[in-house]
């Protein structure tokens, strides 16, 4: 944004609605208030996505509200604008692209926000009309949104969706082979070889009718039952095509090609999965996954979901919620592919950390393990285990630093080394088993035996004593990383351009002190939310500052998040590319709601430290 020098103000014309509802003594008090700034022609007066101090309002020339290279509206004198950046709701697309461009020399009144805020407290008429038409505006930007979704959608293509792969039969087979193939692959249909060279369809309910109400012996060949000029469309058709397709000739599935040939089948209901949910698409995929390719591929596009449900404006505790059990979902069906039978049957995987609580937004850093039943022996375990890791890594999940996963010995033992682990970090406490008891004790399962886990949880609680200084060491680490308050301001105004690391700074002295807090109370929650509700409810956090930790708990995860999502979109040949695992936050570049918003959340976040330190003697 091209700053220009505000000066004195001429008169301001109060004969617009809504200012003149203002009373004389509002209008005089608001006059004494304006600037007045002056923009030479093509200055870039405001970007949506910087945050501004002050409501312009156009007194000559003309302002061009621009999206990329359109303009989307036109601001003569008398129209204001920069309500959105004002009070943080931004609408670009984190690129600069929606901005404010004087299209000639331009003069423009700057109402201070303190001053409208305060002649919208005065006279509630004007407070309504003027955040009123804000609100409308949001609204029209919300639909926007929704226009823009629906139409990304309907230019989805083909290949986004799942594919059925195609099941061929030849014409000679019968009714009875065509049904036991389906039955073998699960499918709802065969392709039939024609012996004249073409391609047919003989789908289940085909089958229903042939045998049970037409009669047919099942040991017809299907060659001459099969339906023939099949409806087909290419991988790179529109999807919107073939759901018109669909519709027009009252079909549940048409066949797609590539070059040709054909690749497989595209059923209703995985097409309007695409078309209602993206998330759907995905828990299809890894349902019919037959091998780790495929449950990459169904991997990377989390990323697209992530910014889709975010760019929709759904909140961050249900992105976080639908994450969590599809990477859960992908663990579980990449540990069914990979391990034995018996290995299935005798061990439980587990996900700690952000994952195992239920929190993870990205795809950060693995910590998982493995518990095994007493007496199990797996002769290839080593090498499931480091399998396991390795496609993980291929799928996108980085390896632990720490090394906390199920290629690591330590962290694939029977359940019996589990709980002499367990007494060691409890008894033998050092740093490296405080955080290992941290980590567990978050652990979730996913799959194989469940019970495994809850019997190690139990013996975990239950070794846990009344010992005032093991829980002084195992809260300490909430205090390890400093977060900036008190003369905050100030530090933001001198430092603006630096980054702050959100995670250190703000989430995890929320997520370790309520951790600490829900282990000294014998507590078997995950979750950090639902960890402070029942805190609550048992007395052991006053409910206000237990309110207060849900929503800047909330808020620092989508500022969080936001600082991810809203870079830059990839370019084609970065499809489905992984979001960078980054904990920064730039202050200036958060709008000014973020902005405001994350300085009362560090704040708050400061005196919860103070109130662990009391509580567990940190200070002492």
């Amino acid at each position: 944004m091209q700053h220009a020098t505000p000066t004195a103000s001429p008169d301001f014309d109060f004969g617009r609605h809504p200012f003149d509802l203002l009373t004389a003594d509002q209008r005089a008090a608001l006059a004494g208030a304006l600037d007045i700034a002056l923009y030479p022609r093509e200055a870039v007066i405001l970007c949506r996505e910087e945050p501004t101090d002050s409501l312009f309002v156009v007194l000559r020339g003309t302002v061009e509200e621009r999206r990329g290279g359109d303009v989307a509206r036109i601001h003569g004198p008398g129209d204001r604008f920069g309500l959105q950046a004002l009070y943080g709701a931004a609408a670009g697309d984190g690129t600069g692209s929606h901005r404010f461009v004087a299209v000639e020399d331009c003069v423009c009144h700057l109402i201070p926000r303190a001053a409208l805020e305060a002649s919208a407290a005065e006279n509630p008429a004007f407070g309504t009309a003027i955040l009123g038409d804000f609100a409308q505006r949001m609204r029209d930007l919300a639909a926007e949104r929704s226009n823009r979704e629906m139409a990304a959608l309907t230019m989805a293509r083909i290949r986004q969706a799942y594919l059925h792969p195609p099941l061929f039969v030849e014409a000679a087979a019968s009714l009875r082979d065509a049904a036991e193939a389906m039955r073998q692959n699960r499918a709802s249909s065969v392709l039939v070889r024609g012996a004249d060279g073409r391609t047919g369809i003989l789908t289940g309910t085909d089958l229903r009718d042939l045998v049970v109400l037409d009669g047919r012996p099942v040991t017809d060949p299907v060659g001459p039952l099969a339906r023939y000029g099949l409806l087909t469309l290419d991988r790179d058709d529109l999807l919107f095509n073939a759901l018109v397709l669909m519709t027009k000739h009252a079909v549940r599935r048409v066949v797609v090609t590539e070059n040709g040939a054909i690749v497989g089948l595209l059923g209703q209901s995985d097409l309007l999965a695409v078309l209602s949910n993206h998330s759907q698409v995905i828990g299809v995929q890894v349902e019919h996954a037959t091998g780790p390719d495929d449950l990459r591929r169904a991997s990377r596009s989390i990323v697209e979901l992530i910014r889709t449900l975010h760019a929709t404006g759904v909140k961050v505790s249900f992105i976080a919620d639908l994450v969590t059990e599809l990477n859960r979902r992908i663990f579980r069906k990449l540990f069914e592919l990979l391990a034995p039978p018996e290995l299935l049957a005798n061990s439980c995987l587990i996900v700690m950390g952000s994952e195992g609580r239920g929190e993870q937004l990205l795809k950060t850093d693995q910590d998982n393990g493995l518990i095994l039943r007493d007496g199990f022996d797996c002769p290839d375990l080593p090498g499931f285990a480091a399998d396991f890791t390795r496609h993980l890594v291929e799928f996108g999940y980085p390896p632990c630093p720490g090394n906390i996963m199920v290629s690591n010995p330590d962290w694939t033992r029977p359940l019996a080394g589990y709980k002499d682990a367990i007494f060691s970090w409890i008894h033998r406490p050092d740093e490296a088993a405080q955080m290992n008891l941290a980590i567990f004790y978050d652990a979730a399962p996913v799959a194989g035996d469940a019970t495994l886990l809850a019997d190690a949880k139990d013996y975990l609680l239950g070794r846990l004593q009344d010992n005032q200084m093991f829980f002084t060491q195992f809260a300490r680490p909430a205090l390890s990383f400093d977060t900036p308050s008190g003369l905050f301001a100030a530090l933001f105004d001198r430092r603006r351009g630096e980054p702050v690391d959100i995670k250190k700074a703000g989430i995890f002295p929320i997520v370790h002190g309520v951790r600490a807090l829900a282990l000294e109370r014998h507590r078997a929650e995950t979750n950090t939310v639902e960890r402070i509700q029942v805190l609550a409810e048992l007395g052991a956090l006053d409910r206000k500052m237990a309110g207060d930790l849900v929503e800047a708990f909330t808020i620092l995860s989508t500022i969080r998040l936001k600082a991810r999502v809203d870079l830059p979109e990839p370019g084609p040949e970065e499809e489905g590319a992984e979001l960078a695992i980054d904990n920064l936050v730039y202050p200036d570049r958060l709008g000014k709601l973020d902005h405001d918003q994350f300085k009362d959340c560090l704040a708050l976040v400061k005196s919860f430290k103070e109130l662990i330190a009391h509580h567990f003697r940190l200070n002492h």
